[in-house]
């Protein structure tokens, strides 16, 4: 009995986690202002007549609608399944990041000194929102917590610098979700890995996606958006 409880409360721990950053980069996404919103990526001919804010406001339900599977297959202790739903839910938030990267870059084209407010505004928005999405891919494709229970050891897709230290106090150290958003937020202000080296394909094309974005927001997004103040 008490080993159920320690597991549901680890397993507890983990969804609030999980849910909190979630909802945070749906909250985040939605502050965005409409001209760089993910309706205008929708071609005309695909949504009809429906307008941008409607074409937006449908595709936050559909955000948030994938919420119930991950709160599902944890309930059900589904790990493979949880694995999935979170590759769904973290895929269109991903593809919204994109879209807002794009249109905020094409956006410079015409902006003026009235704009330049909302542009530094969206510009750390899409910022912290790109820290918060890539912490929850690196976390998702190498937690502990969320893999399935192999028979063979899994390989790390990040070497953590405590994974080299011989003390009693990490001979068993698994990395939390704060490790994760600290490699996210060293690879958005260094461009690249810092103290954690990626090791697999998949580690560094995400850290590669990661830094890219990271270059075009805060080297041409704010240096444009601080250009235009003076």
């Amino acid at each position: 009995m008490d080993t159920f409880r320690k597991s549901f409360l680890s397993r507890l721990n983990l969804t609030i986690w999980i849910l909190l950053i979630l909802v945070l980069i749906i909250l985040l996404q939605n502050t965005l202002a409409e001209e760089i919103s993910i309706g205008h990526a929708i071609p005309r001919n695909l949504r009809g007549d429906l307008e941008i804010a409607l074409t937006n406001q449908i595709w936050l339900g559909v955000k948030i609608l994938v919420l119930v599977p991950i709160i599902l297959f944890w309930l059900l202790d589904r790990r493979r399944m949880l694995r999935r739903a979170l590759v769904v839910s973290l895929a269109l938030l991903t593809i919204e990041l994109l879209v807002s990267v794009a249109f905020l870059t094409i956006s410079l084209a015409s902006d003026t000194s009235r704009q330049a407010v909302g542009l530094i505004r969206d510009t750390i928005a899409v910022g912290l929102i790109n820290i918060l999405v890539y912490s929850l891919w690196y976390w998702v494709i190498d937690a502990e917590p969320i893999l399935d229970r192999p028979t063979i050891p899994k390989p790390s897709d990040f070497l953590f610098p405590q994974y080299g230290l011989s003390t009693p106090k990490f001979a068993h150290w698994q990395p939390g979700y704060v490790d994760y958003l600290f490699l996210a937020f060293t690879t958005t202000t260094a461009f690249g890995p810092t103290d954690t080296l990626p090791l697999t394909h998949r580690a560094k094309l995400l850290m590669l996606t990661q830094a890219l974005l990271s270059l075009i927001i805060i080297v041409v997004l704010a240096g444009r958006a601080l250009s235009i103040l003076r």
